[in-house]
């Protein structure tokens, strides 16, 4: 596919419950819309690539506690899911293909189960379908104060950042140049939201009520994918999603990380289109290793 200009987003503020702020940066186009949510140091400028490579309108919100969004009400999966739903509502949007990456990607499961407006889910990466070491680490209660103090110095020097990333998300790939100048604009003001989100993805992974001890409550089309490499959420996750959700088509890629969205993104946008938008609910998984690019 041939790369275009990246479109230029209208930003919105929208004001949930309690006064609380969730932004959005809309992109206009055609057809049932794609609904967006980031990981884990990321926001939503980070799906300006997908948002080139589909005609489709689409909607990046800032999770709770990232970008311009307010902190969640809790540092648990559904109260990341209830501020979503509440900005779905706000945006009249109905019949969406909710996509989700990595925290996002929980959320978005979440959400799925919360409101009648998904359509179909991607699932990038999700966590919510195992345990992931580090956010059980980061999670203890003496080791996350110290964290979310040390973690705008650390956050601001591009070397520890470039380090972390190759170490523990991606598998010896380097950050692309977007996400590294965000992280570090934004040091001083992520410890919080950093915090609660591990605390969240740590507690969905060994939740008893989580999605890896039962069916999903959803029945819509499911498309889930996984970099080969993906060094902070691997592919060992997929056989609980696939039995928590067993209608969804599953696909390794063979030397991608964890960030599909800057990686190949003109082939995940056809990806979403594919197996997400105009899939088809199936009997049984499926599950695909697809070829290198």
């Amino acid at each position: 596919m041939l790369h275009t200009a990246l479109r230029a987003a209208e930003i919105r503020d929208l004001v949930i419950s309690s006064g609380r702020r969730v932004r959005v940066r809309c992109w206009t186009g055609t057809g049932r819309p794609l609904v967006l949510l980031h990981g884990l140091f990321d926001d939503s400028e980070g799906w300006a690539e997908v948002a080139r490579d589909t005609h489709r309108p689409c909607y990046a919100l800032d999770l709770p506690g990232f970008g311009a969004s307010s902190l969640p009400s809790r540092p648990r999966v559904s109260a990341y899911a209830e501020a979503i739903v509440e900005a779905l509502d706000q945006l009249d949007v109905d019949g969406c293909t909710l996509v989700g990456h990595s925290l996002g990607g929980a959320v978005a499961t979440a959400v799925a189960e919360r409101t009648d407006k998904v359509w179909a889910l991607a699932l990038l990466a999700p966590a919510g379908f195992g345990n992931i070491r580090i956010a059980e680490a980061v999670s203890l209660p003496i080791v996350k104060n110290i964290t979310e103090a040390a973690l705008p110095l650390a956050l601001v020097n591009p070397l520890t950042v470039t380090a972390a990333y190759a170490t523990f998300v991606a598998h010896r790939r380097l950050p692309s140049k977007d996400l590294m100048d965000r992280v570090r604009r934004r040091a001083f003001s992520s410890g919080p939201g950093v915090r609660m989100a591990v605390e969240a993805i740590a507690a969905a992974g060994r939740s008893s009520r989580g999605f890896t001890g039962r069916q999903v409550a959803f029945h819509g089309p499911v498309a889930a994918l996984w970099g080969e490499h993906d060094g902070l959420v691997n592919p060992d996750h997929l056989p609980a999603l696939l039995k928590a959700l067993p209608q969804a088509h599953a696909e390794v890629w063979p030397g991608m990380g964890h960030h599909p969205q800057r990686e190949r993104p003109a082939d995940l946008a056809e990806f979403i289109e594919a197996h997400a938008v105009t899939g088809r609910t199936r009997k049984r998984p499926t599950l695909r290793v697809q070829r290198a690019a």
